[in-house]
């Protein structure tokens, strides 16, 4: 499974009751409304400029909404249904905007607080680090198109500074069966091991790659 599940991976839900679906939607319902409780750092300090670079694309690339960040307490647990009784720690997405530098560049400030600790459950502080990030692109922002989806932990850009995958051009703009008919939903998820097809092969991937700077307060 993708690293970025927090941010990118869609809920599964079984159809095979009419009371199953509605206790995954309430069970939804309540932490989106625990989430929503998290409050954002007003005064956030620990700040980073991710830059992301298209390299060789067969055609230009547009941004599909902004960058996620998904954010975790780990030193802190609730329960999100009482019913179920089900403990979870404390998750919150935050999205950051994207500004376009040129046909093949963008940029992104980030921060690492961006939530705020403090004690949301009368049991102590609750303490956040940021986990999986991602954003998507596509050829023209139409729905038919394939959306070429980045996403990693952020720590290991923390650690590496530069991240770079890799997408089969064939699927630019769209992704087509053999009777040439569109695939519905396209979504390409890079490929951080080019060295795993030929030469020949890397002739038909394009990459995508994301460098971190941090901002000196």
């Amino acid at each position: 499974m993708k690293p970025m599940t927090v941010l990118l991976t869609a809920a599964l839900l079984s159809i095979s009751s009419i009371s199953a679906c509605s206790n995954s939607e309430n069970s939804m319902s309540i932490q989106q409304e625990t989430e929503a409780k998290f409050h954002l750092n007003p005064q956030p300090k620990q700040a980073y400029r991710l830059k992301i670079k298209i390299n060789d694309a067969p055609g230009s690339l547009k941004l599909m909404g902004k960058m996620g960040v998904g954010y975790k307490a780990e030193d802190c647990t609730y329960i999100i249904n009482k019913i179920e009784g089900a403990p979870a720690h404390p998750e919150k997405n935050v999205q950051f905007d994207i500004h376009q530098i040129n046909e093949f560049e963008y940029e992104s400030i980030v921060y690492a607080d961006a939530v705020l600790n403090e004690d949301y459950f009368g049991n102590g502080v609750c303490h956040w680090n940021p986990e999986g990030f991602g954003f998507s692109l596509s050829a023209t922002g139409k729905p038919e198109e394939t959306r070429f989806n980045f996403s990693d932990i952020l720590e290991k850009l923390l650690s590496k500074k530069t991240l770079t995958q890799y997408y089969w051009k064939w699927t630019y703009p769209f992704s087509k069966k053999e009777d040439g008919t569109l695939y519905t939903d396209s979504v390409h998820y890079g490929i951080v091991s080019p060295e795993l097809y030929d030469a020949e092969k890397h002739k038909e991937m394009f990459s995508i790659t994301v460098s971190l700077e941090e901002i000196q307060p």
